[in-house]
């Protein structure tokens, strides 16, 4: 008979502590969270000692491009509208990888690129730049790499 008391007694200050807790948070109210895309990065680390993290909002029209260049620390691009190729010099082929509304990806510091929309459609992508020099550009110039033409 103990037992049983024992464990009503401990069920119900779980439940009580349940209430509590909700009693105590806080639900949000006129805000929506738009996820913009998602991917796992293995073994992703990131250092930084007075650096910039710059956040940008890029928008190609079609047949845009970005221009060859790289960047002094990785960036992570969120594709929010439309498609997005990118053309890194580091693939000996040159062939574009094609990223769509939703995806995400990450370059990588100093790896010469180009951003291209080969599509019909406004691309719009979200960049977070991260180890910019303090006040500096979030991208170098680089002229065309002789393996993609």
């Amino acid at each position: 008979m103990k037992r049983r008391s024992l464990v009503l007694v401990v069920f119900a200050l779980a439940i009580g502590m349940a209430a509590a807790g909700l009693a105590i948070a806080t639900p949000g109210s006129g805000i929506v969270n738009v996820e913009l895309g998602r991917h796992t990065i293995p073994n992703f680390t990131a250092h930084f000692e007075n650096r910039d993290i710059v956040v940008g909002e890029l928008s190609f029209a079609p047949g845009g491009f970005s221009g060859w260049h790289s960047h002094s620390g990785k960036v992570i691009v969120a594709v929010a509208r439309g498609s997005i190729t990118i053309y890194r010099a580091s693939d000996p082929a040159c062939a574009g990888t094609t990223y769509h509304a939703g995806d995400l990806f990450v370059e990588r510091p100093g790896v010469v690129h180009e951003a291209r929309n080969e599509g019909t459609v406004a691309a719009v992508v979200n960049a977070t730049y991260l180890s910019v020099p303090p006040g500096g550009a979030v991208r170098i110039d680089e002229p065309q790499p002789a393996n993609c033409v």
